[in-house]
């Protein structure tokens, strides 16, 4: 699992959100205000950082909606 450089990406990237330095984990990032175009730039801050890509089937708003969701793609996809 690759939950706490999935946590320190997404605290870097949307610095912006209101308390981006208290986010738990299982917060909804969408409810916190992220937009479309945030997840974006987040999607690929990420595969920059794990050089990786997400494969199109994780391409939804399901896989970016918490930092444990992004979590859980991510080490999937790097463990196979």
């Amino acid at each position: 699992m690759y939950i706490n450089e999935v946590a320190t990406i997404v605290k870097k990237t949307l610095v912006n959100l209101p308390a981006s330095d208290k986010l738990s984990h299982e917060d909804n990032l969408y409810n916190l205000g992220m937009t479309s175009l945030m997840s974006v730039n987040l999607m690929v801050e990420l595969e920059e950082y794990f050089n990786f890509h997400f494969p199109h089937t994780a391409l939804n708003i399901n896989t970016f909606q918490s930092i444990k969701s992004i979590d859980a793609v991510i080490s999937e996809v790097l463990s196979n």
